[in-house]
């Protein structure tokens, strides 16, 4: 994760959240949609933060920043068509152990 900068972080965190729509004009299913979707990102990007944030503990914390990150890429790749979309931060990392990813 030492290589991914907080840039990039804010840059994909910001490209997510700007892609979801606020679901206080939606009715019925796209609003249920759109609430999960929020709460899934919001899931991802608070992972993301707090694991970016905390201090190494027994080796676990990378393991799990790298895959809360790569979680959040996969989540941007849905709008990778977007003219907006950040390839540049969109980078996946895969620092977690191969054997036992979590």
């Amino acid at each position: 994760m030492e290589r991914i900068t907080e840039d990039q972080v804010a840059r994909l965190v910001g490209f997510v959240s700007a892609r979801i729509p606020e679901t206080a004009p939606l009715q019925g299913e796209a609003r249920r949609t759109a609430a999960a979707l929020r709460l899934a990102a919001n899931k991802q990007i608070a992972a993301v933060r707090f694991h970016r944030a905390a201090p190494p503990v027994s080796g676990a914390t990378p393991d799990l920043a790298a895959a809360a990150w790569n979680l959040l890429v996969d989540f941007a790749e849905i709008w990778r068509d977007h003219p907006e979309f950040p390839a540049d931060a969109a980078k996946e990392t895969f620092e977690f152990d191969c054997d036992s990813p979590l």
